[in-house]
């Protein structure tokens, strides 16, 4: 369906987006347009028949009469149409915001640590609020447009002459919007751009306040370059609305002068009836309201396609991510027991922006079996957390062969893969509840907490923990307990025992590991705790990217 300007995008998204019935809609809209229409004429021909008026009631109540109707017929299919506008376009954005969102829990892990969170919040949040203010704007002025043009009739009908001065006004308006269109669009675009680099900048205050506070260089440099950020979006979107204002004051100025023109030049060149100029007056002041909100909401509906460009933009870029890949909500089948992994001159490879190789790990030679308790160690960048998100399937490699159970790992197979696992990353994310799980042990949770020493600290209550906010160390807790509910047949720990009380590292090493181990369990964990190196029956040692088993 090719929409013209203006809100082409917007109304090509609501058309393609909408399971409503848009025909009626639509028919609603052109009835409330045409009946703002009919009132002008209402008004104008009453107004010329006053005379009338003074020597008999008939010709009075019978335009009294027809303006009641027309109002009436205008009110109705206003307010439908907007009503059924507004609950439109929120369930095309629920529809939109759901279908992103599934999108975004199937694609990769490296799609979103390159785009990086406040890009998607901008596009989910910031996006879909601004193509929300914008619906019944879209359709108010949808009306304005059909009630413009069934104006001009009727002033074409009147004066052909003030037709053509009437039509060159509009469309002088309209040229130089079309002139400042591009400079807006550009200017929105840049200062989404860096509104998100904004919401970045800002995650580093809230995420690493602990570093901030103790230091402040740290934290007026910090502060610096959110200010830097915050002061360009400032500056492009002051010129936005600059040229916005712009745009709509010279439309209502021109109108005034076009008033002007037909009041007081146009009768000193031509003969002109003065009925036709108080009529074609009051047609302009009529329809100055309109054209004021048409040329008012322009800016708005290049927001609003600007909006709708990025949401497009975000879902082709989570398609792009997720192209090829079988998306499986739960296994067919019960998984398998977990027996062997073998990893085969496996190597990964991050790249910029540019395509230039960043860093690499491998090739990896690497097998574990059922059972065994692997202690990973490294210093910081040698690539173990690499290494754990190829062992768990969040990363591809891009070269080698992994074998599980002596099957060679098929992208296809990714999906069941990782339901083998159960994690604890550095950057662990706290659950509040099992989310996922069925028939929970309540009892069983609750006799984790003791044994993490949580029992003071929080509850499990109506299948949730009472409290979360609790010390990194706690917190670790409470994710380990989390995992271990999950009951996968292998457990991979990034430096669990950080940050945690010398009695819980000792009870780790000696006791709960050991014990996962005899339900069964596989368990890898990255460590620097030499001290319980025993509790292993292999220490690998990651350097530079590559692998080695310590003697």
């Amino acid at each position: 369906m090719k929409l013209p300007f203006p809100a082409k995008r917007l109304l090509e998204f609501l058309d393609q987006e909408s399971d409503h019935p848009r025909s009626r809609l639509l028919v609603f809209s052109l009835i409330a347009g045409m009946a703002n229409g009919a009132l002008l004429a209402v008004i104008n021909h009453g107004a010329g028949l006053v005379n009338e008026f003074s020597s008999t009631g008939t010709v009075q109540i019978y335009y009294l009469a027809m303006f009641c109707v027309v109002l009436a017929l205008f009110t109705y299919t206003k307010k439908y149409t907007l009503d059924s506008a507004v609950v439109m376009v929120e369930e095309v954005l629920l529809k939109v915001r759901k279908r992103i969102s599934d999108k975004l829990r199937h694609t990769e892990l490296e799609f979103i640590e390159r785009h990086g969170h406040a890009h998607i919040y901008n596009c989910l949040f910031q996006d879909t609020l601004q193509i929300s203010q914008s619906s019944a704007m879209v359709f108010s002025s949808i009306q304005a447009a059909i009630m413009l043009a069934f104006s001009m009739l009727y002033i074409a009908w009147l004066t052909p002459e003030g037709f053509v001065l009437t039509v060159a006004a509009i469309g002088l308006g309209a040229w130089v919007f079309l002139l400042k269109r591009a400079v807006i669009i550009r200017d929105i675009n840049e200062a989404n751009r860096h509104e998100a680099r904004f919401f970045d900048a800002l995650e580093h205050t809230l995420d690493g306040f602990k570093e901030v506070k103790i230091n402040r260089a740290k934290s007026q440099d910090l502060y610096q370059h959110q200010v830097r950020i915050a002061s360009d979006v400032q500056i492009l979107k002051s010129r936005t609305g600059i040229n916005s204002v712009f745009v709509t004051m010279f439309s209502e100025v021109f109108f005034y002068i076009l008033i002007a023109v037909v009041l007081f030049v146009w009768p000193y060149f031509a003969a002109v009836d003065p009925g036709v100029i108080i009529k074609l007056t009051a047609c302009i002041l009529f329809i100055i309201g309109p054209l004021d909100q048409l040329f008012g909401s322009l800016p708005l509906f290049v927001k609003a396609d600007a909006a709708v460009a990025n949401l497009r933009s975000l879902e082709r870029q989570v398609d792009d991510a997720t192209r090829g890949v079988r998306v499986v909500e739960t296994s067919k089948n019960q998984l398998p027991v977990f027996e062997q992994l073998e990893f085969s001159d496996v190597r990964f490879e991050y790249h910029n922006p540019d395509d230039k190789q960043r860093f690499r790990v491998g090739p990896i030679n690497f097998k574990l079996r059922a059972g065994e308790i692997i202690f990973i160690v490294g210093g910081n960048g040698s690539g173990k957390s690499t290494l754990l998100k190829l062992l768990t399937g969040l990363y591809y490699p891009t070269e080698g062969k992994i074998e599980v159970n002596g099957e060679f790992l098929d992208r296809d197979l990714y999906p069941d893969y990782r339901e083998f696992f159960g994690i604890v990353f550095t950057d662990f994310h706290l659950f509040d509840r099992f989310y996922g799980a069925v028939d929970i042990d309540e009892q069983r949770v609750r006799t984790l907490i003791k044994e993490m020493g949580l029992s003071d600290k929080t509850k499990f209550r109506d299948g949730a923990f009472t409290n979360i906010s609790l010390s990194t160390g706690q917190r670790k807790r409470l994710a380990l307990i989390n995992a271990i509910a999950d009951e996968r047949q292998i457990y991979v720990f990034d430096e669990l025992a950080a940050d945690q009380d010398p009695e819980f590292r000792r009870h780790l090493y000696e006791e709960l590991l050991p014990d996962l181990r005899r339900l069964g369990k596989t368990i890898i964990a990255v460590t620097h705790d030499d001290r319980y190196f025993s509790a292993a029956d292999r220490v690998i040692k990651m350097e530079e990217g590559q692998m080695k088993e310590m003697v």
